[in-house]
Formats: C-alpha cells, structure tokens, sequence
C-alpha cells in the first residue's frame, strides 16, 4: 500500500499511541521527526533513541489543583510568583500545574537517570547589578589648546630661516628666522630719535615710540640691545614663543610675509586627545568626567588611564556613532597623532536585576527562550525579555522569570527537541474544526550536513561583503541558493520554518547597499541555525552579531576565522561587533 502523506500514517500512529498508554515510544533528541516503538539508534546521526514520556499533572494532596505562578492576560512574558498586577495595570491570573496551556503541552518529563546521562545542570535564577564594559575604537588628536601659529604685526622680507622643514622639535626662545622689515626699522629708529632729544631718562616722546615697538612683540633682549648701542638692527631674528613640533609650514627664504600671514603652527605633544567612537545604544552609559582606559594596539601592552573631557552632542551621520573626547598626558610621545588606540568605558546600568547566564537561553532570532526546572524531573520552556547583557556573560530578565526559580544551563538543546516533538504530538491529537491540511506544522531541528553546506556558503558570502567585493559576492549568490535549496529538499519540515521565506530572497544585486541588505536577514537566521546546532563549535565557524544592522537592529554572521570583518557596513566599520559564545 502506497502512503501519500506520511504525515496521515503518523497521525493514526499517534491516536493509536494515545489510545494504549502501556505503549512507549522513542525519539531522537536531535532529529525529533524520527519516532519508533522500539529503543535503538538514530537512522540519521546514529545517536541512541530516547523514551517520550508522558507529562502527569501536577496536584496537592488534598486533589486540589496548585498555583504555578502568576502571568499577565495581555503580557505573557509578565510572571510573578505572587499575586497582583502586570505593568498595564490589570490583575495577574494564576497559571495551574495541571492547566491545557501551551506551556503545559511542551512540558518535557525525565526521569533521573536519564537527567544524569544528558548532563543537565541548572541554576537557582539570582538578582545582582548589571555592569557592561564598553569597547571601541579611538584616534589620537592634537591638543588643540595646545596649537600655536607663528605670524609676525608687521610686513617684511625672510633673510634666513633657522627652521626650514616641517616635523622639526622646537624649545621656547629657539630661533626661527631672521626678517628685514622697513616698518619695524623706522620704528627702531624714531625710537631712538626720541630717546636722544629726551635724554636717556626719557620723556612722553620716548615712551611713545618704545610702546609703539612693544607693540610688535618684540623680545625685551632686543629691545635693551637698541637702547644700549643706540644703533637700529637692519634684521630682527624672531624666537620662538613656545616649544612644540613644526606641523605646518608656510614660508621659504626670501619669500615676502605680509602682516598676519602664517609662517609656522606649532603642537605641543605633551598632551594629546583620544576620540573615541562611542556607538548610538552606547550613549546613554557615557558621560562626561567618566573614567576611560586607553590601550595602545601595537607593541607590548600600555594603558592610559584618563577620562571623559566632552561627549559631542552630534552623531555622525554614516558611522552612527558620537565622539566621546578624552585628554591624556604624553610626556613621552608614544601616543602619536593620527594612530588607533582601543579604548573601554566601564558602567553599571542596574543596581539589582534578575539576571540568567547567557548559555541559559536559546535565541532563535525573535524568541528567547529559557527551560525552568519543576520539581518532579518536568522541565517548562519559557519565552523570556531579555535586556542588556553583562560583563560576566549574564543576561538581564526584564519578564518572563523571577527570582529564585531554577533554569537550565546546560543540555537545553536536548530538552528544546523534545519540547518541540512534544508540541506537535499534542497539537495532532487534539480535535481541530480547521481541515487537516490547515494544521500548524511545528519545525524540526534541520538536517546536518545541509545545514553545514549552508553555513558555509553563507560565511563565504559575508567575507565577499566584508571586502567590499560585489563580484565576489555574486559570484557566491549560485553556491549560497544551492545550498538553501539543498537545505529545504533534504529536511522538508523545515519548509514552513525560519528559511522559507528567504527560498527566493537572494536576487542579483545593482550594488553593494542591496546586496547588504538582503543579504543580513538571511545571514542572521542561518547564524541562528547555525549556533543552535553548535556548528560554531563542531565545524570551525565563528559567529558574530552586530549591535547596530542597518536592516534588523541587530544582525549576525558566520566566518571561517576569528577576526571580526563586519559585511553589513565593510571597510566602512569592518570591527563593529562582537563574537558570541
């Protein structure tokens, strides 16, 4: 007899199944699609069977039904272990042990030996403080304080010039060069006119002229050497007024200056500025006086502790990022205008949060999900908010979880197969008034080796981005649909799940903009896939998100190394991101 819809032979199975209790069916924790009567090993990966057990509903003694907890009607993510209200306002229902939810329906069962052979380990769900160190990248500025242009009140002739290259280290009074200017020699003069007809005590005449050259910013050595010799000097040599490093320079001997024309700008190293790019959701944890931590990217590792001097109130328009400037002394000149320098913020951005490990959660790009341990070997998935993410690799929990309750935090995968086959079992026994073709199809974990093709087909594409090389990247495009296509033919359950929707969602990009653009959709949910089935670990992939994705917010991609090139924004901020676990 010839099965037309497989799905219609395991359906019967089920309601068989469900009908005599005694029978045991068992499973594969990583292939959940495969269901057989008798223990063995997976046709797929070769892994051992495990039972699927049934869920008994949890009662108190006394046959009374018990609490599990508290949930919003409007937000079910909202859970309180006591009564009251959710965040709208409204009461907070009770949540039964034994009620037909979708949670009870998804209710993993083990027994304890079993529990020991999947390694399972939990946690106890704690409160602390949520402190984040942020990194980025800065340059090394002047000083601007610390400029000094070199110009001269009066016109005139350069006869000599004692510094004649840029890059020249200069001290204070060092000369700079010798000028011949005839209206500071006429002043010289009838300075000295003066002085003569109003004797060496001098009179209003004297002062006068005297004032007239102090004007010029004369030095006080060669105004004395005038007044002693009684002779005017045909050439001034100009000292410079303070030290610094020659960085611009305007001026050649014999050249004609005219009065307020530059002739040098000086930088005094001594201290310099690091502007640091501090990105858009990093801006409300950075402010001015907060410390910083210059690092110096070449060379036997140096810090330069320092702080916040100004954040600027513009965000620039192609990076999205704002300029956090921070003053550092460089008595030795090893900070050098121009050069990188990593540079990291530390704040705390909660006193006390609920907060999980993040190898607690499985993200499935727009779920986050937590297993939570029951008493009695049940284990309840529970969708979870997640906010910001700690130093330590822990997770703030704004709803979903409280205080006290025990989680996973390793083996979850296992349990998120079962969870899932358990799902779609419950959801084919219960009676639906919709025609049996309407029926929600749950996805199953998706086939391994095509999932590999893929994961590597899509980090080539990323590396083509990364590089700015749309050729590159068209060239990829037939591989990358290839392998999605492999993907879809060789796990149809995974038709209706996270890929179906990219079957054709890769076309031919005019640029590099559009290729980005369709591209980090699709890169985010085969990194997703990929990491849920550990090839970050078994196949030599390194997964990377992006905290600020033109498209999604937060977009993540596979490579081949650990060296974070970023395909969303390429040589534009090829380190933007940060690697995940």
């Amino acid at each position: 007899m010839c099965v037309k819809n497989p799905f219609s032979f395991l359906f019967l199975f089920l309601l068989l199944s469900a009908a005599f209790a005694a029978e045991q069916l068992y499973t594969c924790g990583m292939h959940p699609q495969i269901i057989k009567q008798e223990p063995g090993n997976c046709p797929i990966c070769g892994m051992k069977l495990t039972p699927i057990r049934a869920n008994a509903p949890a009662q108190s003694p006394g046959g009374e039904r018990t609490i599990k907890f508290y949930q919003s009607s409007m937000k079910p993510g909202e859970v309180s272990p006591n009564p009251g209200k959710d965040s709208m306002g409204m009461d907070l229902v009770p949540v039964y042990d034994d009620a037909g939810s979708g949670a009870a329906a998804t209710t993993v069962q083990i027994d304890a030996v079993t529990i020991q052979r999947m390694n399972l380990k939990t946690a106890v769900v704690g409160r602390g403080p949520v402190r984040r160190e942020f990194r980025t990248v800065g340059t090394v500025a002047y000083d601007e304080s610390g400029l000094r242009d070199i110009t001269t009140k009066y016109e005139g002739w350069i006869e000599k010039l004692f510094v004649d290259t840029t890059w020249t280290t200069v001290k204070q009074g060092d000369p700079l060069f010798e000028i011949y200017s005839p209206d500071l020699y006429n002043a010289q003069l009838n300075y000295l006119v003066a002085r003569n007809s109003e004797g060496s005590a001098g009179g209003p005449l004297t002062r006068a002229a005297l004032g007239r050259l102090q004007l010029f910013d004369l030095s006080p050595d060669f105004l004395t050497e005038v007044a002693r010799t009684g002779e005017a000097k045909r050439t001034y040599v100009y000292p410079a007024p303070v030290g610094g490093v020659v960085i611009e320079k305007m001026v050649v001997g014999g050249q004609m200056m005219k009065a307020g024309e530059k002739f040098f700008r000086l930088a005094d190293l001594s201290r310099v500025w690091v502007l640091a790019q501090v990105y858009e959701q990093d801006l409300p944890f950075i402010h001015t006086g907060q410390p910083a931590l210059v690092r110096l990217t070449y060379g036997p590792d140096r810090d330069f502790a320092g702080e916040v001097t100004l954040l600027l109130p513009q965000v620039e328009e192609q990076t999205r990022t704002a300029t956090a400037r921070i003053a550092l002394p460089n008595a030795d000149g090893v900070l050098r205008p121009g050069m990188f320098v990593d540079v990291r913020f530390s704040a705390q951005l909660s006193d006390s949060a609920v907060l999980v490990p993040e190898m607690a959660v499985l993200r499935s790009g727009e779920r986050d999900t937590v297993f939570v341990a029951r008493d009695g070997g049940s284990f309840e998935p529970r969708e979870v908010k997640l906010g910001a993410r700690s130093q330590d690799g822990r997770y703030e929990v704004l709803g979903g979880l409280v205080a006290g309750e025990r989680i996973v935090t390793s083996g979850q995968f296992m349990l998120d197969s079962e969870s899932q086959l358990r799902e779609a079992i419950q959801k084919m026994l219960k009676p639906t008034a919709a025609p049996p073709t309407a029926a929600p199809v749950t996805a199953q974990p998706l086939a391994a080796d095509a999932l590999k093709a893929l994961a590597f087909a899509s980090a080539d594409a990323a590396a083509a981005l990364a590089a700015d090389d749309l050729a590159a990247y068209q060239q990829q495009l037939p591989a990358l649909r290839g392998a999605l296509a492999a993907l879809l033919a060789a796990d149809p359950p995974a038709t209706p799940g996270p890929f179906a929707k990219f079957k054709d969602a890769l076309p031919e990009p005019a640029d590099l903009k559009g290729a980005r653009q369709a591209f980090e959709p699709f890169s985010t949910a085969v990194t997703d896939a990929a990491r849920a089935h550990h090839l970050q670990h078994t196949a030599g992939l390194t997964a990377f998100e992006c905290p600020m994705a033109p498209v999604l917010g937060k977009g993540r991609w596979l490579q081949r190394d650990s060296t974070i090139k970023n395909p969303f924004f390429g040589a534009r901020m090829p380190k933007c991101g940060e690697q995940l676990k």
